[in-house]
């Protein structure tokens, strides 16, 4: 009988090693379908804008220097907008500017990019307006129609004998002090003199600085100039003057994060 109770305790000891080591293996398993789950998780969202931002650019190493120095706050903002999962893909991040046949561009708006101080304080275009002026000028040469520029361009406009141009001119506050339109206020101050003068804007041609057209046309189409669009044919101005008065249009590193910034007021 003591013999037999020997066996039988031998033989649950065994049975008890085998579900011990059965069970060791499942959780290994289990540790192991983790563990290769999580090296293919989706990246996180400054990798993605990175990656997205280095194909816009034609820069990656500018992406990595404009996202890095993102605020999280500012990522917050961005990821509520653009979900993760259309990063790749949203217009809203674009850096090319929709196009539209020059032929059917009903009226211009032009947007100023930068400005100099002469040596008595007074505002000058600057050779980055200088460039949009010339810009505008060589298409209404081919296709006349009415034109709306802030006063960097306008004047020049004017001064060369286009015709059919309005002013966009910087706000006069009642102390004398002169505040300079935003990308918005322009938009808004384009719709205001044209519903004052009862003309139809029709379908806009948008004409800015490279890298601010964009933003321009998605401020317009919210400003209600739907169809906005760059002109075909027309080659905006790429070259960032590093003496500008306004410190973040000197340069592309600079501008890239007011601009990209600036475009969550437009969704």
């Amino acid at each position: 009988m003591h013999r037999g109770y020997l066996l039988a305790v031998r033989r649950r000891g065994f049975v008890m090693v085998v579900f011990v080591s059965l069970f060791v293996a499942m959780l290994a398993s289990a540790a192991f379908a983790k563990s290769t789950t999580t090296t293919t998780a989706p990246p996180d969202y400054r990798s993605a804008l990175t990656k997205r931002f280095a194909k816009e650019y034609g820069d990656a190493a500018l992406a990595q220097q404009v996202v890095t120095g993102l605020s999280d706050a500012t990522i917050t903002s961005l990821e509520a907008k653009v979900p993760a999962a259309d990063v790749a893909t949203s217009p809203f991040l674009a850096y090319k500017a929709p196009r539209v046949a020059a032929d059917k561009v009903d009226s211009l708006v032009v947007f100023a990019f930068g400005n100099r101080l002469g040596a008595n304080a007074e505002l000058q275009p600057g050779p980055m307006n200088e460039a949009l002026s010339k810009a505008v000028e060589k298409f209404v040469a081919k296709h006349p129609v009415p034109v709306y520029a802030q006063t960097e361009i306008a004047q020049q406009l004017q001064a060369a004998g286009v015709k059919h141009v309005t002013s966009i001119d910087p706000v006069t506050n009642a102390d004398g002090t002169v505040t300079y339109l935003s990308t918005a206020g322009v938009a808004d101050q384009v719709t205001s003199k044209a519903q004052a003068s009862g003309e139809q804007l029709g379908t806009v041609g948008v004409i800015g600085f490279s890298d601010h057209a964009v933003r321009c046309v998605l401020t317009a189409r919210k400003a209600g100039m739907t169809s906005a669009a760059v002109p075909k044919g027309v080659k905006l101005p790429t070259v960032y003057d590093p003496e500008s008065n306004q410190p973040w249009t000197r340069t592309r590193s600079a501008y890239l994060p007011t601009d990209l910034i600036g475009r969550l007021a437009t969704l």
